[in-house]
């Protein structure tokens, strides 16, 4: 489904180039205006987000960005975590929350983004695709809508067997939307002009045990 589908999006790119894109988080699953199991929109909240680690002011003008979180390893957030991670399914989840996302020109490319580890041997975990279908030369300065995201599987993942999680950051790579493409391959069509940025991205635990 996911290869397909950025297929269309990859011939409506080349159809229509950079002045139809968009400014939203889409996700492979998301057509039709729908969500996928891991985006969390409308949601109510039982109690305030334990966050566990931000990162601020991200400027997405390079095809590929790696940003550190800098998340606890001790005390009641890192307790907290530890619920997410262990806890029944849907009782305590992690989320990612990317807010203060802007633009100003379209970035003529798509982002993946992911959670990973870094080190000798790098793992990720796939997390969604920022796309930005309506944003034109003649829109301006545009603020999106934050997004959530429940990455409890994805940190589950990363942790393995280790007792506690490993050092935890958030990748984002240009995309041109199809299965073959690569950072370096969308690097080229990458506006570094369009002034996107990311406001801030948190991990935080969020519901009761």
């Amino acid at each position: 489904m996911r290869q397909r589908l950025s297929s269309k999006i990859a011939a409506a790119m080349k159809r229509f180039g950079p002045c139809v894109l968009c400014a939203a988080v889409f996700f492979s699953a998301a057509c039709a205006g729908g969500t996928t199991a891991g985006e969390k929109k409308g949601m109510p909240k039982e109690e305030a987000m334990t966050t566990l680690g931000t990162a601020a002011q991200i400027r997405l003008d390079e095809p590929r960005l790696s940003v550190r979180l800098p998340v606890a390893t001790s005390g009641p957030a890192a307790d907290r975590l530890r619920q997410a991670l262990t806890a029944p399914a849907g009782r305590v989840t992690a989320e990612l929350v990317l807010d203060g996302i802007a633009v100003s020109q379209p970035p003529g490319v798509m982002f993946n983004v992911y959670l990973s580890v870094p080190g000798p041997n790098p793992r990720r975990q796939y997390v969604g695709t920022l796309s930005f279908f309506g944003v034109n030369h003649r829109s301006g300065h545009a603020d999106l809508p934050g997004r959530t995201f429940d990455v409890t599987e994805q940190l589950q993942a990363l942790k393995g067997k280790s007792p506690q999680l490993p050092e935890i950051q958030v990748l984002f790579e240009a995309t041109d939307g199809t299965a073959e493409s690569t950072p370096e391959k969308a690097g080229p069509q990458l506006n570094r002009q369009a002034g996107l940025r990311v406001g801030s991205v948190r991990l935080g635990v969020q519901g009761k045990p």
